[in-house]
């Protein structure tokens, strides 16, 4: 019979087992330090952020007012958001120029203030900046803190448009429908409807399924309104909604046949100001 050494294997098995507990112990400490890693690096970033804004970085003052303006980390201080605010946005910093029009036009934590408003706007425009080529265009449009002038209104709204921004889609749309700033161009209206109806925006989706149930401009197709129309109704757009069901029982009466004849829904595509 062969001599088992339990001696031996006792040893072994000890070993194995505090082999398996250093690594579990191991693991638990690498776990600890990454969490107070993680903690001091928020904590040297959130001080680095405090530091760089003394030291007058644009980006740093930006964050700062943010985190003023939402009581985020922070006491909320309109006050200090606004002094932040201007000092990064004095440096042509656009994203600080953008939040500080967007406070001189609602009129939030400042007097109101159109002027300064379209002040703000044009430096972040001038540096290519959608949603500010859209503030611009609105202004111009309305008449607020500039003079008058559909034609540019036009010229930023395209600007904007061309970048994606789904509201300058919406209105540079609008624009071509009404001859405001440029002639009326039906494809054009068409052509703008569907980028930003692409992109969800509930208007859109809505007055280009009018346009396909009447058959302006473009060629019927109910079915295809009638999914738009559906989109809008989903997003909350009441006139979409009761668009949707009075289309459907105009069809319910009709013979299937003819669900692509004549059928118009008028509806009146006024332009609004979007802030």
């Amino acid at each position: 019979m062969p001599h088992y050494n339990f001696r031996s294997s006792f040893s072994r098995i000890s070993i194995i087992v505090l082999g398996l507990l250093f690594t579990l112990y191991s693991t638990a400490v690498l776990s600890l330090t990454a969490t107070s890693n993680s903690s001091s690096t928020f904590s040297i970033n959130k001080q680095s952020t405090k530091t760089q804004a003394r030291q007058g970085d644009a980006r740093a003052l930006y964050v700062m007012a943010r985190q003023y303006r939402d009581g985020k980390g922070v006491p909320r201080d309109i006050d200090k958001a606004v002094l932040y605010l201007t000092e990064s946005a004095n440096q042509n910093f656009p994203p600080a120029q953008i939040d500080l029009g967007d406070m001189y036009t609602s009129g939030f934590g400042v007097k109101q203030d159109y002027k300064r408003a379209f002040i703000w706007f044009k430096k972040a425009a001038d540096q290519d900046y959608a949603s500010a080529q859209y503030n611009v265009g609105n202004l111009y449009r309305s008449g607020k803190g500039i003079k008058a002038d559909a034609d540019q209104a036009y010229l930023y709204y395209e600007k904007s448009a061309k970048k994606g921004f789904v509201k300058a889609q919406f209105n540079l749309a609008l624009m071509y429908l009404h001859g405001l700033g440029v002639s009326k161009d039906l494809s054009k209206v068409i052509f703008w409807y569907e980028q930003a109806a692409e992109q969800g925006f509930s208007m859109a989706q809505y007055y280009l399924a009018n346009m396909l149930v009447g058959g302006e401009g473009i060629s019927k197709d109910i079915n295809r309104a009638l999914s738009l129309y559906d989109a809008a109704s989903k997003a909350g757009l009441k006139e979409a909604y009761d668009a949707k069901i009075s289309l459907e029982a105009t069809l319910a009466k009709r013979d299937p046949a003819d669900a692509n004849s004549e059928s118009r829904l008028v509806t009146d595509t006024e332009l609004a100001l979007e802030q």
